[in-house]
């Protein structure tokens, strides 16, 4: 039995969402500088702009890797990848939330590592859920799990020069 994480009926080519994956690099941009001594609002307006491009990035290169290194499966099922990484970053959710929690209740100064925690389980769960769907070799799992890992070490690194 094929099941598809966060969907009741099954993803169709429109099925697939995006938007919560993008609210959680929204909301992780929106924490990160409220879990330091302090912040201005020019924090948060950088912090937030620096996690949509971050976000924006490892989407859609998520997507470009799935099709480019997946070339019979993209002829069979043009969406597969957009399907996959959809799929896969529903898993950034308990993170977002873990953060939430870890900051606003217990005060802790942990967003960064709950975020890069995210991305690289999305981005595995994403290559997992591309070999669910036909796509072959383990390289759809360790190269999404690379990038992730690239992309969050970036982030991180930004948003530590933040004003």
């Amino acid at each position: 039995m094929d099941t598809r994480l966060g969907y009741a009926q099954g993803a169709g080519p429109g099925g697939v969402k995006l938007w919560p994956a993008y609210l959680c690099f929204m909301i992780f941009g929106v924490l990160i500088p409220f879990s330091k001594p302090d912040y201005k609002f020019t924090t948060v307006i950088y912090s937030l702009l620096i996690a949509i491009v971050v976000g924006l990035m490892a989407i859609n290169v998520l997507i470009l890797v799935f099709n480019s290194g997946n070339a019979a499966l993209r002829q069979t099922d043009g969406g597969f990848a957009r399907e996959a990484v959809g799929t896969g970053m529903l898993f950034m959710i308990p993170f977002t939330v873990l953060a939430i929690i870890a900051l606003a209740v217990l005060g802790w100064n942990a967003v960064m590592p709950f975020a890069s925690a995210a991305i690289t389980t999305a981005a595995a769960t994403a290559g997992a859920e591309a070999m669910k769907r036909g796509a072959q070799g383990t390289k759809n799992v360790m190269i999404p799990t690379l990038v992730a890992m690239v992309l969050s070490t970036v982030w991180m690194m930004l948003t530590s020069i933040l004003p």
